[in-house]
């Protein structure tokens, strides 16, 4: 006989099946979901990382303006040397707090501003703005934009209707200049925009002008972190392009390293100005900018330079006679003491100083009121080349040529790259190759008189770029990269302008450039 199997026993094997299948997918979606939550984990430990690692480069940043904002700082604990410092700024450490994982930031810094910049070279420290030609400052300085135009064709690939561009983008009128461009120049593009014809923002908004390229602009540092990487070999020899000789972020406030006002060298006020130079140049050099100011130069005859004397002496000489019958002039002048001169403080000022240079190898005369006898001559006491350095430096750091609160940005020539300082007016290549030669035996922080006492450069040229140069900055732009201790973990990268303000300073640009990759450190 056939066994029958009841009902109940197939439905037991149909719900054992189910159950089977039951844990099979619970299994499954139990597994699943651990994954999830172990990629979601490390996702979340990837980004608390990366976090992590940007506060190591922000503080790499906020360290570097505490240094730079205090001259103490820079002098005792930098040695002088912001630029090129890895004791200080190459792998410095973080302390973790409670639990947390320690960290390292360092600040690393295109090549050496000696003119070099296709070496692959980098330094560990900051880099100066200063040390660049700032485009608002320039045209601030020459409303008609020869100047800015000028320097800007003296930077190499840089064309005829490029800098003619980029003139017209910041000058005030709409009237292109001969290869320019202003408004309908821009009215054709997609998306069309005007011509700002005003003082630029950043560097970046050079992309907005007529035949400005990126690579032009940045060159072939793709990931903008100054060093030469090893993907960028391919784009040839090391360049950043126009962004190493430019700028608008450099600023230079009227005042000395503390924070104090100079003292305005051309004011009226001669009482004023005598007792304030005083006691920081010494009486004698201050005694003699009073007279220069009220008498002004004087030749080796110790005739007065002026247009008025000038004529009058041409004048008497086509008589015959000695200009008007005067027999001062025919007499031989006596040379004076500074130090026994008693100023007339009450005689107004006829003469201004448009450089501090003007005060070297010069003398003044004073006319005897005893019209029968001679005139006296002062010889300017820097004069004497032993103390041009010391006596012209503290001229530099006490008075400025400048009334207003802020100067127009002006070319640090102790950092400026040979790019740049062949940009200046009436600079020379010579000029520029004796710059270079002989500032790096020069403290970062000498004064402009390094340039006639140790350069020997000459007094005509001296003269003529004073008003475009300077060896103070406050400016200055960081780069710092963010890393754990064990150099494991991702890489953060910030880029910051930092103005010093006189130990308050501010951040006026940062950028996040971790997007862009990690950044190859620097042998050394």
């Amino acid at each position: 006989m056939r066994m029958r199997v009841r009902r109940s026993d197939r439905r037991s094997a149909v719900v054992l099946l189910a159950v089977l299948v039951a844990i099979v997918v619970l299994s499954l979606s139990a597994y699943q979901f651990s994954d999830r939550s172990a990629a979601e984990y490390q996702a979340a430990d990837n980004a608390h990382q990366l976090v992590q690692a940007r506060c190591f480069a922000d503080s790499g940043v906020h360290m570097a303006a505490a240094m730079l904002a205090n001259p103490d700082n820079i002098d005792e604990m930098l040695g002088g040397n912001p630029y090129d410092n890895p004791d200080q700024f190459r792998d410095a450490p973080i302390t973790p707090a409670a639990g947390g994982l320690a960290g390292k930031f360092t600040l690393v810094a295109p090549p050496d501003p000696d003119g070099s910049l296709n070496s692959s070279s980098s330094r560990y420290g900051v880099s100066d703005e200063g040390g660049k030609i700032n485009l608002n400052s320039m045209m601030k300085v020459d409303p008609s934009g020869d100047t800015l135009y000028n320097a800007l064709l003296k930077l190499p690939n840089m064309t005829e209707e490029i800098a003619a561009a980029i003139v017209d983008w910041i000058d005030s009128d709409t009237t292109p200049r001969e290869n320019g461009a202003e408004n309908d120049a821009y009215s054709g593009n997609t998306p069309s925009y005007r011509c700002k014809n005003g003082p630029m923002d950043s560097l970046d908004e050079l992309l907005l002008v007529r035949g400005v390229t990126r690579d032009l602009l940045y060159g072939s540092d793709l990931n903008r972190n100054g060093v030469h990487d090893p993907d960028e070999a391919a784009r040839g020899e090391y360049s950043r392009g126009w962004s190493a000789f430019l700028t608008v972020h450099s600023h230079e406030p009227n005042r000395d390293a503390l924070g104090q006002a100079l003292l305005w060298i051309n004011d009226v006020d001669l009482a004023s100005l005598y007792e304030k130079l005083a006691p920081e140049v010494g009486d004698e050099l201050a005694k003699f900018v009073i007279l220069y100011r009220q008498y002004g130069p004087a030749n080796a005859q110790g005739q007065q330079q002026s247009f008025g004397l000038s004529i009058a002496t041409m004048l008497g000489a086509g008589k015959g006679g000695n200009g008007g019958g005067s027999q001062q002039a025919s007499a031989a002048p006596v040379e004076g003491n500074l130090g026994e001169v008693e100023l007339n403080v009450s005689k107004l000022p006829q003469k201004k100083i448009n450089s501090m240079f003007d005060l070297v190898n010069v003398q003044i005369s004073i006319p005897n009121k005893d019209r029968k006898k001679p005139a006296t001559v002062y010889k300017s006491p820097l004069n004497e080349p032993s103390v041009q350095k010391d006596m012209l430096g503290k001229l530099f750091q006490t008075a400025t040529l400048f009334e207003n609160a802020l100067v127009p940005a002006r070319i640090n020539v102790n950092t400026a790259p040979k790019e740049v300082l062949s940009a200046i007016p009436e600079m020379t290549e010579a000029d520029v190759q004796l710059i270079i030669s002989v500032r790096a035996q020069i403290p970062f922080n000498s004064t402009p008189a390094w340039l006639l006492a140790d350069a020997g450069m000459k007094l005509d040229t001296l003269r003529k770029i004073d008003k475009y140069v300077t060896t103070r900055t406050q400016v200055f732009r960081v780069h710092s990269v963010g890393q754990f201790a064990d150099g494991k973990g991702p890489m953060a990268r910030i880029e910051a302008i930092i103005d010093t303000n006189y130990g308050r300073p501010r951040i006026v640009q940062w950028r996040d450039w971790t997007e862009l990759g990690k950044t190859s450190l620097p042998q050394q």
